[in-house]
């Protein structure tokens, strides 16, 4: 709806586009437990600019709001380009979607178990090469570092890396409350995303992710306008 809205009155507002709304929102998935039909969402978007401060003022936000609430939270990061590279320097580039998903259960079902479920998708010869990117551990800085390594081949995963040092070192000037962390295990919905993806886990209670978001370079190309970059994020209740 926001890509629709914002193609109908492109003579209208003037570029970059902020917005942010609050509504009543319905799923179009089958309802699971905590995922209902109907619930309110929170979205804030910035479009028609591709630069990153967009990001790091949408994460200041994010930090705002849970601070505001009393809800010690985890701000996770980490990059579509870095996973598109990832695949692509261990030769699997069409399995990156199987790969995150296998990856994502890392802390649910351990090591052994993902590579199980690496080769069962007939991920055999390239997982000796992913260990050192799945067990990747210690400051951003230091993954940033190991991964600029890991990732020299591909110019698409250096790029990924560029933009991630970069959100996270201007954050780490503007005194958030928050910890904010890379996390490479962090996926989001693959064929939507083409930059920076985030993702908000609340520290003092069992429950799925509370906020989420990311970057897409084509937002308003299904309604004929090509080239609209947009970066956004919903909280929902």
């Amino acid at each position: 709806p926001f890509a629709r809205y914002v193609v109908m009155h492109r003579d209208e507002i003037t570029f970059p586009f902020k917005r942010y709304q609050i509504q009543p929102v319905w799923r179009a998935d089958r309802p699971q437990k905590g995922r209902y039909r109907e619930f309110y969402q929170c979205d804030a978007d910035v479009v028609g600019s591709d630069s990153l401060l967009n990001e790091v003022e949408l994460m200041q936000i994010v930090d705002t709001v849970f601070t505001r609430f009393g809800i010690r939270v985890c701000i996770k990061i980490n990059n579509r380009k870095i996973l598109s590279g990832i695949a692509e320097i261990i030769g699997e580039a069409d399995k990156i979607v199987d790969i995150t998903v296998a990856i994502d259960k890392l802390d649910k079902i351990g090591l052994d178990n993902v590579n199980a479920e690496l080769k069962e998708k007939g991920i055999g010869e390239a997982i000796a090469k992913l260990q050192p990117i799945i067990l990747l551990s210690g400051s951003n800085e230091e993954k940033l570092a190991t991964l600029k390594q890991v990732l020299s081949a591909s110019e698409t995963g250096l790029r990924g890396v560029e933009e991630s040092e970069f959100i996270l070192k201007t954050l780490s000037t503007l005194g958030l409350k928050n910890e904010i962390e890379l996390d490479l295990t962090l996926a989001r919905g693959l064929n939507y995303y083409t930059g920076a993806i985030f993702e908000v886990k609340a520290l003092d209670v069992q429950i799925g992710s509370i906020t989420g978001g990311g970057r897409y370079d084509n937002l308003t190309g299904v309604f004929g306008m090509a080239g609209v970059s947009g970066v956004g994020i919903s909280f929902g209740a």
